[in-house]
């Protein structure tokens, strides 16, 4: 039975449009500076916990039918893996301008990335408008991307390896209330409230009642949405391989496929051990994530230092699309071109 959230998400939310008309908006009169800054502080402790998270968050999201037509839909019906490249690298790096820069300031890069994500949300519905299609970002789904970034980091932060007290996670719930409440959401539709607890249960009900039955019977369509989200990040991180961070992903929502891997979670025989069935590659990328991520990040000089080899890694992977991937791109673009005569 659903919870009166849940009722109201699925029945008014899936009908009810994203705010795109945000002119003049500004920081809502319950912000609260303190807890705000402490989220962005525990973001910088725990950086790797929460991009692992934020991972397996949008691989469950994008199981869900909307949610793969909207990213379709917003380009153009052809992504590629350079759409993709270029697409998640500009979502992480508008993440961490959100979570590093002051948000009290209107010419803040945190301001700033905030506006073009409001304007591209904008442009997607005009789009849609102007093509006849029904609503192509609506309240519930943001409710659910926003569930990508902040779900998993609530409800399993010891599988993910984030080091936190309590005071910690309600100081994220109340970030990402302010950052859905400036990118357009409804207070009835947001999953952060004022309440940790109440946040905490409209995430748990939404991961129990949708994400996780979605994710669960994922199609090939889905499956191919994947590989181009993990295909557009493998310069920022080699570790990203599919099955393994399908598996990732599918331990994290708490399906029981993926729930026995170490000794401690039990043993009923091979078969209930679905990692024994994937490729060698696959399964030394996936012992060594789970291995970073259930036992090694709970030692703060090794979350220090790999907090920093990622963030490193994503600067140089900004460096590697601009200047490899995006010029090697346009050569084998051109050569195809001469190939047939166009040029």
């Amino acid at each position: 039975m659903h919870s009166d959230y849940m009722a109201n998400l699925l029945a008014v939310g899936e009908v009810t449009p994203l705010q795109d008309n945000l002119d003049g908006v500004t920081i809502p009169t319950w912000f609260n500076e303190q807890k705000f800054k402490r989220a962005q502080h525990y973001f910088r402790q725990n950086f790797a916990a929460i991009y692992y998270g934020t991972i397996c968050g949008l691989l469950a999201s994008l199981s869900i039918p909307s949610i793969l037509n909207a990213l379709v839909f917003s380009t153009g019906g052809k992504p590629s893996f350079r759409v993709a490249a270029r697409r998640y690298l500009r979502a992480l790096k508008h993440t961490v301008n959100w979570y590093c820069d002051d948000l009290a300031s209107m010419k803040s890069g945190s301001w700033q990335s905030l506006n073009h994500v409001r304007q591209v949300h904008s442009a997607i519905q005009r789009r849609a408008m102007a093509r006849n299609y029904r609503v192509i970002i609506s309240q519930r789904d943001m409710a659910i991307t926003q569930f990508a970034f902040i779900g998993f980091v609530i409800l399993e932060p010891s599988k993910l390896g984030a080091q936190n007290e309590p005071a910690d996670l309600d100081a994220m719930c109340h970030f990402w209330r302010v950052l859905g409440y400036l990118l357009g959401m409804e207070d009835r539709f947001n999953l952060c409230t004022e309440s940790y607890e109440e946040s905490r249960t409209r995430m748990r009900d939404l991961l129990e009642n949708f994400i996780k039955p979605s994710f669960e019977q994922r199609t090939e369509k889905c499956v191919d949405a994947y590989r181009m989200l993990l295909g557009g990040l493998w310069c920022f991180n080699v570790l990203l391989d599919y099955n393994a961070l399908a598996y990732c992903a599918g331990r994290v929502v708490g399906l029981s496929q993926f729930a026995k891997y170490w000794y401690k979670d039990g043993d009923q025989g091979s078969d209930d051990k679905f990692h024994l069935k994937m490729g060698w590659k696959s399964r030394v990328v996936l012992f060594v994530i789970l291995s970073i991520h259930e036992v090694l990040l709970k030692y703060d000089l090794f979350r220090y230092c790999f907090n920093t080899a990622l963030i490193m890694s994503g600067q140089i992977a900004e460096w590697f699309y601009s200047q490899i991937v995006k010029r090697s791109l346009e050569i084998i673009l051109n050569y195809s071109r001469k190939l047939k005569g166009e040029i």
